[in-house]
């Protein structure tokens, strides 16, 4: 019964926060009523007001897993598999208020420690069937090998991190991040180049 209790408090703040105008903050209050559940009830739960912010942060990061999974697994072609990953992301933050995309962009120790978790537990495995599909189907050069991807992937974090206002302020900065996400899968170049042997012609 606890347990039913705790999940109507994040469903009910799943709700308000999804409902709410972008940058307004939902109250405890607001989150009690929805839940039929005093105000007390949810600090006894989650202590603060904050640590209930981060639970749903992790929520919709594991929401975007299961449909990133859900998408490479299936059997559509590969380029409409990657085309739903990345609008399904696009997506699902767009129905998340501001607060909560920001705390999943936060850099706070919880919620890095909690990312980084997930990716090298879900996301590494996900992205290397993602390679090897790519691969098969001809899409991803069979010449690049794990490692090298995802030391790339590593590095595309680590440079997020260092630029957390790009993605705090996500909205304002979309046209930025999508040409951006073009130039990760498609790089600088239109034509091949042999860049570390042959002569060009």
């Amino acid at each position: 019964m606890n347990r039913d209790k705790r999940e109507r408090i994040i469903e009910a703040a799943v709700d308000l926060f999804q409902s709410s105008h972008q940058l307004r903050k939902v109250s405890v209050e607001e989150i009690a009523k929805r839940a039929s559940v005093s105000p007390t009830t949810i600090y006894h739960y989650f202590g603060t007001r904050e640590t209930l912010v981060e639970e749903i942060a992790r929520r919709l990061v594991m929401e975007i897993i299961e449909r990133t999974r859900k998408f490479l697994s299936s059997s559509l072609p590969f380029p409409q598999k990657l085309q739903e990953v990345i609008s399904g992301k696009i997506a699902l933050a767009s129905q998340a208020n501001d607060e909560i995309v920001n705390k999943m962009m936060s850099q706070d120790q919880g919620m890095a420690k909690f990312i980084e978790e997930v990716y090298r537990k879900e996301l590494v495995p996900i992205w290397n069937d993602f390679l090897s599909d790519g691969k098969e189907s001809g899409y991803i050069d069979p010449d690049l090998d794990a490692d090298v991807f995802l030391t790339y992937l590593d590095i595309l974090r680590a440079g997020f991190g260092a630029k957390a206002d790009l993605l705090r302020e996500w909205r304002k900065n979309l046209p930025l991040l999508q040409k951006m996400t073009r130039l990760v899968f498609y790089g600088f170049m239109k034509r091949d180049v042999d860049l570390f042997g042959a002569k060009l012609d």
